[in-house]
């Protein structure tokens, strides 16, 4: 999960150079699944 999660920011971050946009569904799209899988990924760690 660790490697989705730094992909996602990858490819976020590359989508911000290209369009400062913030608006963009795409961008804001990215933005939620990182956040979902950042706090399943977390809440599985603090499990452990």
């Amino acid at each position: 999960m660790k490697e989705e999660i730094e992909s996602l920011r990858e490819n976020l971050h590359e989508l911000l150079e290209i369009d400062k946009c913030l608006c963009s569904n795409e961008i804001v799209k990215l933005s939620q699944e990182l956040d979902k899988l950042i706090y399943a990924y977390y809440s599985c760690t603090a499990e452990v």
